[in-house]
């Protein structure tokens, strides 16, 4: 999977989650501050990427800050789900 393609359902699951343009969900978006996240849409997200990718840590994004920063962790800890 390209960075791309990782970026793609990054952004529509956020957008989706978030009921935000996919447009806002940029690499450097703050996620609680720019698009308005809480700690159960943060839960979501994590649970949306599973259903995506398969399992991942319980802890996997409780210190992200941006869209990058979960894109940067999705690459980190399934490479070989991400192709």
């Amino acid at each position: 999977m390209s960075d791309e393609e990782i970026l793609t359902v990054v952004r529509e699951r956020c957008a989706n989650i978030l009921k935000v343009d996919p447009s806002r969900v940029t690499e450097d978006a703050l996620l609680r501050e720019d698009l308005e996240a809480d700690s159960l849409d943060l839960a979501e997200l994590h649970v949306t990427l599973e259903d995506e990718w398969g399992p991942l840590p319980r802890e996997a994004f409780a210190d992200v800050r941006t869209v990058g920063d979960v894109l940067a962790r999705a690459r980190e800890l399934a490479p070989e789900r991400l192709g």
